[in-house]
């Protein structure tokens, strides 16, 4: 299917498609090219220009160490992105694997692990994340294992929805006969069968990472200076926000604009198409 087919809905191009496709496009270029390219060095400093407005030098201004807030944003969205990322890359596949052997083969394997995945989903992520960062130390590497364990319960509640209405159909009942093995009916039969709702939780999965990024980092438990992630950059922008509001504005939308951009994209993941 062309790029241009999928943009359209019942012969008409689908705004929520475009607009979401612009923002995630925007995103990823601003992302990937901060990886191998910035205009200033993200974290040299400038005590001439501290808090200098935007300009043509520096079109999204420098912060109070003077460095440029462009070059910080590029840089520091791929740090984030990656984190979303690596949150949802743990979460998921830990969670298929544990949703799918739960709903396909029941029993009381099943009950015990879905009421520990039922009482970790109780409880708020982020309030977990900060005792996981507590105990075990700030860090990115600390904020990727926090985040990626909490993610797995909602991962491992929808595969195990899919499966366990899956498994009943006559198409998993005709592999059986076939003598087609477990693993086999699991990863090649069923998995496939439940793509949308999967595709539908990846997105917004990885809106919920990147929202949790920023908020463990803004307090300071996430990305450490002078690495810039988003969340970072919102931390230290704070004290400066009247004074040089560019500081937020930048990585501010940012985030909005690589959220809102998955979450439209994923309004039409849970479509089924003839």
């Amino acid at each position: 299917m062309s790029v241009a087919c999928w943009l359209k809905k019942d012969g008409k191009y689908n705004i929520n498609r475009i607009i979401g496709l612009l923002f995630v496009a925007i995103a990823l270029l601003i992302s990937l090219v901060g990886c191998f390219y910035t205009p200033y060095d993200p974290n040299a400093m400038n005590a001439d220009i501290k808090n200098a407005a935007p300009s043509f030098s520096h079109l999204f201004g420098t912060d109070n160490f003077g460095r440029d807030v462009f070059s910080r944003v590029m840089k520091g969205a791929g740090t984030t992105f990656l984190v979303g990322i690596s949150v949802v890359s743990i979460g998921a596949v830990c969670g298929c694997l544990l949703g799918a052997f739960t709903g396909y083969f029941g029993g009381l394997a099943d009950l015990i692990l879905m009421r520990v995945n039922d009482a970790l989903a109780a409880i708020p992520s982020i309030l977990l994340a900060l005792v996981f960062v507590s105990v075990f130390g700030s860090g990115t590497v600390q904020l990727v294992a926090a985040l990626g364990i909490l993610f797995i319960p909602s991962f491992a509640r929808v595969v195990r929805s899919g499966f366990v209405v899956q498994k009943e159909l006559d198409y998993v009942k005709n592999a059986r006969l076939m003598g087609a093995g477990h693993l086999r009916i699991m990863f090649v039969h069923i998995l496939p069968n439940i793509k949308s709702s999967l595709l539908s939780a990846l997105a917004i999965g990885f809106n919920n990472a990147v929202l949790s990024e920023a908020a463990m980092s803004y307090l300071s438990l996430g990305v450490q200076p002078p690495d810039a992630s988003l969340g970072r950059m919102l931390s230290e922008a704070q004290p400066y926000l009247f004074r040089a509001p560019w500081n937020a504005v930048a990585p501010g939308l940012m985030i909005l604009i690589s959220v809102l951009g998955v979450g439209l994209l994923s309004l039409e993941g849970g479509e089924k198409h003839d």
